[in-house]
């Protein structure tokens, strides 16, 4: 990781859809310091001078370092539930002929991504978005699709999940400034700057679809022509709140804290907050959009789909299928629905 007087790829100094300041220089996650000093010191005196316990000014420090412990404890517990993903599960092999290729995400950080490409000339590309603790491998049938329509299809393992690594450190703004890299870079890899663009986003990645969308800036800014929306994400702060175990909300006022020092330390432009990662702060489209939402979802539950009914209905066309959340699983009718309106908008948008 660069350091904090380190600068990041002017390529996306342009982009505006994330954070691009490079992380401070701490020591990591965050704690009181001094607790690392004083707890050690009074547990040695306890073991090794027992006397002390009759010692009011020891239980007087013991009174106020307990408190200190309990908020470290609990800042650990948050950091890394939050900001470090899984151990990432092994899927694969992939069944496409991918050609790998590297580019640089937030902060410059080297990353491989996949292309496939068509047997035509097309010059239509789909960036295939898989889900949090997911991989490119597991929601391949996705991407896939498009190929045998005769696009070609961009992908990779997402920050923190497969093969790619960085798990440290993870925040939503990270994974949508790596998107942008990867989009900034397209043209590079592809020889071409593309005609139309469009995104597919399941779970997770379908709330990087949404900002991404929301947001769009460089070449992509106009060929962007529409998005794909399989079970998304509308709310992080939902997501944050469920990955907490149910006693955190006794320590709520905690928990607030440490989520905006460690985003405040991570990303020091911070630009989206707890309050406002979800719809409609978060950014609405302005293209056309393709909802496929599992009709049973027990990862996401119903939230998440009623805000996306609420606030972007008017662009979609919002389908609820018999499919569970996983990308593991696809069916016949997701396969058609995207099909038929990827059909139409290959003719509407020419």
């Amino acid at each position: 990781m660069l350091s904090e007087g380190d600068q990041p790829d002017p390529a996306f100094v342009k982009g505006i859809a994330s954070s691009y300041s490079i992380s401070k220089d701490t020591w990591y996650p965050i704690i009181p310091k001094l607790l690392l000093l004083v707890i050690p010191v009074e547990i040695f005196l306890f073991s090794y001078f027992p006397e002390v316990s009759s010692s009011e000014v020891f239980w007087v420090a013991v009174g106020i370092t307990l408190p200190c412990l309990a908020y470290a404890v609990v800042y650990w517990i948050v950091y890394r539930l939050v900001f470090v993903t899984g151990k990432p599960a092994i899927d694969g092999p992939m069944k496409g002929n991918w050609e790998p290729f590297t580019f640089n995400g937030w902060a410059n950080e080297p990353f491989k991504a996949f292309i496939l490409r068509p047997d035509n000339e097309s010059r239509d590309l789909v960036v295939y978005l898989h889900g949090y603790g997911s991989s490119l491998a597991r929601g391949e049938s996705r991407a896939l699709q498009f190929h045998e329509l005769g696009m070609n299809v961009m992908s990779l393992d997402q920050r923190g999940f497969g093969s790619q690594g960085k798990r440290k450190d993870w925040t939503v703004l990270k994974a949508v400034t790596d998107i942008e890299g990867l989009l900034d870079h397209a043209p590079d890899i592809l020889g071409f700057t593309p005609n139309r663009l469009w995104i597919y986003g399941h779970s997770l990645g379908g709330f990087v679809t949404l900002r991404l969308s929301s947001h769009s800036s460089g070449w992509w800014k106009d060929s962007l022509k529409g998005i794909i929306l399989e079970s998304p994400v509308a709310s992080m702060p939902l997501i944050i709140e469920k990955k907490l175990p149910g006693r955190a909300a006794l320590a709520t006022h905690w928990v607030r804290h440490i989520l905006r020092m460690e985003h405040e330390r991570i990303h020091p432009d911070l630009v989206i907050r707890y309050s406002n990662a979800e719809l409609p702060y978060c950014g609405i489209p302005n293209v056309p959009a393709l909802v496929l939402q599992s009709r049973n979802d027990m990862t996401l539950g119903q939230y998440h789909f009623r805000l996306i009914k609420e606030h972007i209905s008017h662009i979609s066309e919002i389908h609820e299928l018999d499919m569970p959340h996983t990308s593991r699983v696809d069916s016949k009718e997701r396969r058609k629905l995207v099909s038929d309106w990827m059909t139409s908008q290959l003719s509407s948008t020419q």
